[in-house]
């Protein structure tokens, strides 16, 4: 079944509804047999709601599912968790902290940060915030949730109880208000530091992980741990620039300490410590967080100004280069109404030279739409039109490539992109850079030099005859 919402279902499971210790205690009590907890949740919670006998049962059904996707029940709703376990404890120990652990695991494992950065966006941003401007624009950045749903309500009350929100707040903009400090407090780890690691490679992120996972005192042979992370997440180290692309970023942000010693030879020569910041905020819920992030728009899209953008494409720096080729792909897709969908590749791997994206529309029909854009002075060739053909057509099923570059398109790539448009159905959109320019004077252009090339791949597509005979095969 197609996953229909990417934050957990909310229906009936709010602190509004349900008192979350005595719910606690009913599956523990009923743990293993779905119909009986089913029918303890209805006589505690729903006996005396206006609805028929099977509504009502609609309504306890909906407790479980929604725990089910919350990580307090088991896949087939019947078992409690391990989570729901710890906080069954706390509720009898420490209820308050029961509300911390259940929102550090919303916000950690639920994408409840997520949606709080979100917010803080829109905030910024000085949009108004609604239920359905916020599913909009979570859904700009590729984290879909149906509109008109309880969800984001459901997930806002359980934060609140642990003060990630205003629980006394009735009405927007105040009830949407993060208050960081406490996020902070409960997570162990703020925004700013999430972006951070949001920012590193994924080699330097596996790098981490694989120190997280290692229970030896320091100090640890660097040279070991990359050969670590690599066994187990598939990494591919280049052994002879760990200090450079590895240690010195990560020491640059707090989370380990280097030492070069005469143990050794190249970059088996350094040691390396774990800090107090790394033992603070580096663990597992919080490196696949980022991973998770790391998939969606970034938030830097809605800080900076276009006329910024561009001008980052011609920056030195090759990060800021990389990161300026995403926002460019990103703020076209959204001029155009396509709807985010997938990275293919990201600026943090491909050292700002190149980036792709998928995108979607849905406007009169369907469309499918694979973007590269490509950083580069050298001109873009016919074999780097054909690797993206190649994929369109074997792979992804697209129905445009929009290849955008911040040079030239060859002569050939020219050819090669008309021979494929009119001998597929497949439309080929080639950007360069008096393209860019052109938006750059003004962003609205994109709608005017999409028609042209349209118009243009219309003249290339014609045809002759449209009987059912191909123009090029003769009797």
């Amino acid at each position: 079944m197609a996953k229909t919402s990417d934050i957990p279902f909310g229906a009936q499971f709010s602190p509004n509804q349900i008192d979350l210790p005595a719910l606690l205690d009913i599956i523990h009590q009923y743990a293993g047999n779905r119909d009986q907890l089913t029918d303890a949740i209805l006589e505690t919670f729903f006996e005396d709601h206006a609805a028929d006998d099977y509504n009502r049962f609609k309504l306890a059904d909906n407790v479980i599912l929604s725990m089910r996707d919350y990580g307090l029940l088991d896949e087939q709703g019947a078992q409690p968790t391990v989570l729901a376990g710890e906080l069954l404890h706390l509720s009898h120990q420490d209820e308050s902290g029961m509300y911390e652990r259940f929102a550090q695991h919303i916000l950690l494992e639920r994408k409840g940060h997520i949606v709080c950065e979100t917010l803080n966006i829109m905030r910024q941003a000085g949009e108004d915030i609604t239920l359905n401007s916020l599913s909009r624009r979570l859904d700009d950045r590729g984290l879909h949730v149906p509109r008109g749903t309880v969800h984001i309500s459901s997930m806002r009350l359980w934060l609140a109880k642990a003060g990630i929100f205003d629980e006394k707040a009735t009405r927007p903009p105040q009830i949407y208000e993060v208050n960081e400090e406490r996020l902070r407090a409960i997570t162990g780890i703020g925004t700013e530091d999430i972006d951070h690691l949001v920012d590193l490679s994924s080699d330097q992120r596996a790098f981490l992980r694989a120190l997280a996972h290692i229970p030896d005192p320091d100090p640890l042979i660097g040279s070991h741990v990359a050969e670590l992370a690599h066994n187990l997440y598939s990494i591919q180290f280049d052994f002879k620039s760990l200090p450079k692309k590895i240690y010195d970023p990560l020491e640059a942000l707090g989370y380990i300490r280097q030492e070069k010693t005469t143990k050794g030879r190249g970059a088996k020569s350094f040691e390396i410590f774990r800090t107090a910041r790394f033992y603070e905020q580096i663990s597992e819920p919080i490196l696949d967080l980022v991973i998770e992030k790391t998939g969606l728009v970034p938030k830097t899209l809605y800080e900076k100004p276009f006329a910024e953008i561009i001008s980052d494409l011609s920056s030195d720096d090759t990060y800021v280069k990389g990161v300026a080729l995403e926002l460019l792909t990103i703020y076209l897709s959204r001029i155009l109404d396509l709807k985010f969908k997938a990275w293919r590749k990201r600026s943090q791997e491909t050292g700002g030279a190149e980036v792709d994206v998928i995108v979607e529309g849905s406007r009169l029909i369907f469309s499918r739409w694979q973007i590269q854009a490509k950083n580069t002075k050298t001109a873009v060739r016919l074999e780097d039109i054909a690797k993206e053909v190649g994929l369109a057509l074997t792979f992804l099923y697209s129905n445009v490539v929009f290849i955008i570059t911040t040079s030239r398109f060859t002569t050939d790539a020219h050819r090669y992109s008309d021979h494929v448009m009119r001998t597929s159905n497949l439309n080929i959109i080639l950007f360069d850079k008096s393209d860019i320019r052109k938006i750059a004077e003004n962003p609205l252009d994109i709608v005017h030099i999409l028609n042209q090339k349209a118009e243009n791949a219309m003249l290339v597509k014609a045809r002759a005859s449209y009987d059912n005979t191909p123009d090029d095969i003769t009797s």
